[in-house]
């Protein structure tokens, strides 16, 4: 197959620039990633490969209960994951391999230091699975920490046998810095890595407080607390640069996703949901808010508790997302409404009474308002007039 021509590059650059977004962007720069992601598009389509995509991400579920629904996924991860399979797809249209994405859930990159259980990450990262696979996000292959360090088969092992083995992985990945380490300076010669130290010290002091395993004594002294939380952000920075170092020798020629702010130099940074006015909250850390206009948006779900004008909606007995209440939102109860990625609504009839599948001119109105307002509209099991 001839070489890509500078016209297919430049479309694919286009796809990356439509679905990323990084600091003191403009419309009139290209961003500083593209020169080195240019470089990975033609080797690896000299090597008739996919475009392999790679991204570290989706921890845990925070147990911060003023940040997030529930401990499960919900519709924010569902959306996240559904953006991430369709940045793959469009991908997929322009390069003739096609594109993939493999997601290395990091939880045990950092869950010890925030005092999480081993098993929270696990259970999380294997509803994450179910959810990408009865979704159909086939371009998104899972990984784990284990398979990045080369010791062993993450996915052949039983739940208690990998967990038996997370201390070690954290120990062999902290080699992946030298000795003469120092956090100080990297944080000052490097923007990103200061984007994300400052990240870090907000979720410690934020989060700390809410994991199970934390001695007692320093949640309840305020100034310890403190002190803690520093330094747990310092060692999650520092683990994190180890953990970065680790992926760059696994997968030294994958085109690198972040889903933190950074400039754009050595990563591509992608909203997971992406927010009109910044990079937006992830969804293990929020709340996912459907608005009455129709749009996505994430905050901490202690900011959705007014009952007046919010409620919650609940899937498979489990709360999976919060709704601006709205008259255009009051269906009987066999009506079931849901939400799904790229703005869609969906409106179910569950009734089999054939009186109950008729459309009256209220629920008509109200159909072509929400067709107004969300990109999609769905509706199933009403008859056709």
């Amino acid at each position: 197959m001839p070489a890509l021509s500078q016209s297919d590059i430049d479309a694919i650059l286009a796809v990356f620039r439509l679905f990323s977004q990084y600091e003191n962007q403009s419309e009139s720069a290209r961003p500083p990633y593209e020169a080195t992601v240019t470089s990975r598009i033609r080797d690896l389509h000299a090597a008739r490969s996919p475009l392999t995509l790679l991204l570290p991400a989706f921890p845990w579920k925070n147990p911060n209960t003023d940040k997030v629904l529930s401990g499960d996924p919900d519709l924010g991860e569902e959306l996240g994951l559904a953006r991430l399979n369709h940045l793959c797809e469009e991908l997929g249209r322009i390069h003739p391999y096609g594109a993939k994405l493999t997601l290395v859930a990091d939880g045990p990159v950092y869950n010890d230091l925030l005092a999480i259980p081993d098993s929270d990450f696990y259970d999380y990262g294997v509803k994450l699975r179910h959810l990408a696979k009865a979704r159909g996000f086939s371009h998104i292959t899972f990984t784990r920490l284990l398979d990045v360090l080369d010791l062993g088969d993450g996915d052949a092992l039983s739940k208690k046998d990998y967990l038996a083995n997370a201390d070690i992985c954290r120990r062999v990945m902290e080699r992946f810095v030298g000795t003469d380490f120092n956090l100080a300076s990297q944080i000052k010669q490097h923007p990103d890595t200061a984007l994300t130290y400052q990240k870090y010290v907000r979720s410690a002091r934020d989060d700390l407080r809410w994991g199970p395993e934390i001695d007692p004594d320093v949640k309840g002294d305020p100034d310890r607390y403190a002190a803690e939380t520093l330094k747990v952000a310092e060692r999650m920075t520092a683990r994190l640069l180890a953990y970065e170092a680790a992926l760059q020798a696994k997968f030294p020629g994958h085109i690198r996703l972040s889903i933190h702010r950074s400039t754009g130099k050595s990563k591509i940074s992608v909203p997971l949901i992406p927010q009109p006015d910044e990079f937006g909250l992830t969804p293990w850390h929020s709340c996912l808010l459907v608005t009455a206009e129709g749009r996505f948006r994430t905050g901490p779900s202690k900011d959705f508790r007014d009952d007046g004008k919010y409620e919650v909606s609940t899937k498979d007995g489990k709360p999976y997302f919060v709704r601006e209440k709205h008259p255009d939102f009051d269906w009987p109860n066999h009506v079931e409404i849901s939400h799904g990625y790229g703005g869609k609504i969906i409106i179910t009839n569950t009734s089999t009474k054939e009186s109950e599948k008729r459309l009256d001119k209220d629920a008509k109105i109200k159909l072509a308002n929400l067709a107004l307002r969300f990109e999609e509209l769905e509706v199933h099991g009403f008859l056709a007039e």
